[in-house]
């Protein structure tokens, strides 16, 4: 009952979606005010998911345009396996295109439909559970 849901889930969509909602700028970013009298408003922040790389190191913040807050990066995903029809929790190694926009994809910003790479191992896993599985 269980194994019969979980394949149910995982079969749900189809990769790369068909047809996606774009993102509008003023849905993903939020204009930040800078400056002694707050007047200055050329800086945004990411008000959605994003990934960062594990080298990644921020500009000093006078020359920052765009913020990516903590909270909201993200270092794992969970990826479903067509064949195998089950999730597994892995790491993010880059974003590969965001349909929304190419700037989103250069960013690192994760929203629904975004193709994603993950952590080369997972070809391995996959052989242990299909031997497994037989």
């Amino acid at each position: 009952m269980i194994k019969q849901k979980r394949k149910q889930k995982a079969g749900k969509y189809q990769v790369p979606l068909p047809s996606v909602r774009a993102i509008s700028d003023a849905e993903a970013f939020k204009v930040v005010k800078t400056g002694k009298t707050r007047r200055k408003g050329w800086k945004r922040m990411v008000t959605k998911v994003t990934f960062v790389g594990e080298s990644f190191t921020r500009k000093p913040a006078k020359f920052e345009r765009f913020i990516r807050p903590m909270g909201l990066r993200f270092n794992k995903a969970h990826v479903t396996h067509p064949e195998l029809q089950t999730t597994f929790y892995l790491p993010i190694v880059s974003v590969k295109k965001n349909p929304s926009s190419h700037m989103y994809t250069s960013l690192g910003v994760i929203t629904k439909g975004t193709i994603i790479e993950v952590y080369k191992i997972v070809s391995f896993i996959f052989t242990v559970l299909l031997y497994r599985s037989v």
